[in-house]
């Protein structure tokens, strides 16, 4: 009988851990087994030990002088993360209550739970890597797939199939997939060049914190998608850049080091202006209401209104962006209305139409006043809530 290679089974015992990963995330096995905490700990802990005291440990053939320091960039790029979702969730005054058990033995079941699940998933990340780096001729390709396979596995593929529409798939796209994926490539930077460490560091931070903190931001799937794209990926390529381009000049690191910082301040902030945090935000123009002056797919600039007096300094011929329903609307004021005891209202009528809306303004509906029209930059967005109905006592052509 002939005898299989140390490099064949190197590939088998790597092939069967990543097919463990891949059977928790089948639908049956998730919901009727692996829901209950302790048998879902059990299952990675049984894991992490077959790893660790059976299978012959491998290690990945990549020297990095800086690699000591990976542990640091994982929990410094979870705080950061963290933080890149909560504040705009505290300006925005967006925070809600945790759907999670946040008292102390839900908090305790919740980290039970979650750091063995990580810690094995990463340890498998890692042995995958380190088998394909010492076995196989085309290294990139192999990391590559698995990390493929571990973005996979976190999907869930009966809300996937359940989409019907391009706006929904866009949406569902944008907010939980990319995102998912531009994860899933920063802890495979983080395996390869650091270690298992420095990955479970990073995303038992974020996971921990999801779990057992009182209260969460309340995110638009933008805002969400944004964040949950564009910083693993800025994250991602400083790493590579910055701590293990050994050849450079420090000098040349420095400004590679800036050019990244600038390029995730850049992100987030467009982000968050986006959503409006700032004091001047952008709102799309779905309808053509306000025709000739703004089109639909134009985008208004709107200078938020944050305090009573603002309110009172409104006069006949502002454009006001306002809250109807679940829409937001931007017509110009026709009339302003005070009563007896001081409070006002405000009539409005997009300028394209025939008739001012039926229904007045009041102040706690209004959002803020247009200073700017920026031509045709929203087409996208009309195109994707183009189907949006205009809220009953609106009127528009």
């Amino acid at each position: 009988m002939k005898k299989i290679s140390l490099e064949k089974k190197y590939i088998i015992y790597a092939s069967i851990l990543l097919l463990c990963v891949i059977i928790p995330a089948l639908p049956y096995i998730k919901v009727k087994i692996l829901e209950m905490p302790f048998i879902a700990s059990l299952y990675w802990c049984i894991l992490i030990g077959i790893m660790l005291f059976i299978l012959p440990w491998l290690y990945i053939p990549v020297k990095n002088p800086a690699s000591r320091y990976l542990v640091g960039y994982g929990l410094s790029g979870g705080i950061i993360f963290i933080a890149l979702k909560f504040v705009p969730g505290v300006f925005m005054k967006k925070l809600e209550a945790s759907p999670y058990d946040t008292s102390i033995s839900g908090i305790l079941v919740n980290a039970l739970t979650i750091i063995p699940a990580i810690t094995a998933k990463e340890m498998i990340r890692y042995y995958s890597f380190a088998s394909a780096c010492k076995t196989l001729k085309h290294k990139r390709t192999a990391i590559f797939l698995i990390t493929i396979i571990m973005c996979l596995v976190e999907i869930n593929f009966g809300n996937l199939l359940s989409i019907k529409e391009f706006k929904e798939l866009f949406i569902y796209s944008t907010q939980i997939l990319l995102p998912i994926a531009a994860k899933n490539i920063l802890m495979s930077v983080f395996v390869f060049y650091g270690g298992v460490l420095s990955s479970v560091v990073y995303i038992g931070i974020i996971q921990l914190f999801e779990k057992c903190f009182p209260v969460l931001p309340e995110l638009s799937w933008l805002l969400d998608g944004a964040i949950g794209i564009v910083f693993p990926i800025v994250y991602a390529m400083f790493i590579s850049d910055h701590v293990f381009a050994t050849a450079r000049k420090r000098s040349e690191d420095k400004k590679s080091d800036v050019m990244y910082l600038i390029s995730l301040l850049v992100a987030t902030a467009f982000a968050w202006f986006c959503v409006g945090v700032f004091p001047v935000y952008p709102s799309v123009i779905l309808t053509g209401s306000m025709e000739p002056l703004i089109m639909p797919g134009d985008v208004v600039l709107v200078h938020k209104i944050s305090n009573e007096d603002e309110i009172y300094e409104l006069s006949k011929g502002d454009i006001i962006n306002f809250k109807r329903g679940n829409i937001i609307i931007t017509h110009r004021i026709k009339e302003v209305f005070k009563d007896e005891a001081g409070n006002v209202s405000f009539e409005t009528k997009g300028d394209n139409n025939n008739a001012v809306d039926e229904d007045k303004v009041q102040p706690n509906d209004i959002r803020g006043t247009v200073i700017k029209v920026v031509p045709k930059i929203g087409l996208l967005t009309l195109i994707l809530k183009g189907q949006d109905k205009i809220p009953e006592g609106v009127i528009d052509n």
